[in-house]
């Protein structure tokens, strides 16, 4: 019998407060860069208060992670 896998599949979603879009900061490729989080690390120190850059329009904001 053939082993099927399953595949995980992880995004971070938020509304852009400058372009309106609805985007995922993970397509940022430095989003992790300098920064120590697990997935889905949420409601601590280290997720909350974070300056994110809009993948779309570039601007930065501030967002709490949640899951």
């Amino acid at each position: 019998m053939a082993k099927h896998t399953a595949t995980w599949s992880v995004s971070l979603d938020a509304d852009c407060p400058h372009c309106g879009e609805y985007v995922d900061l993970l397509e940022d490729p430095d989003f992790f860069d300098g920064r120590q989080l697990d997935i889905p690390e949420h409601d601590t120190e280290r997720s909350r208060d974070l300056d994110v850059i809009c993948p779309e329009c570039g601007e930065e904001f501030e967002v709490d992670l949640e899951w």
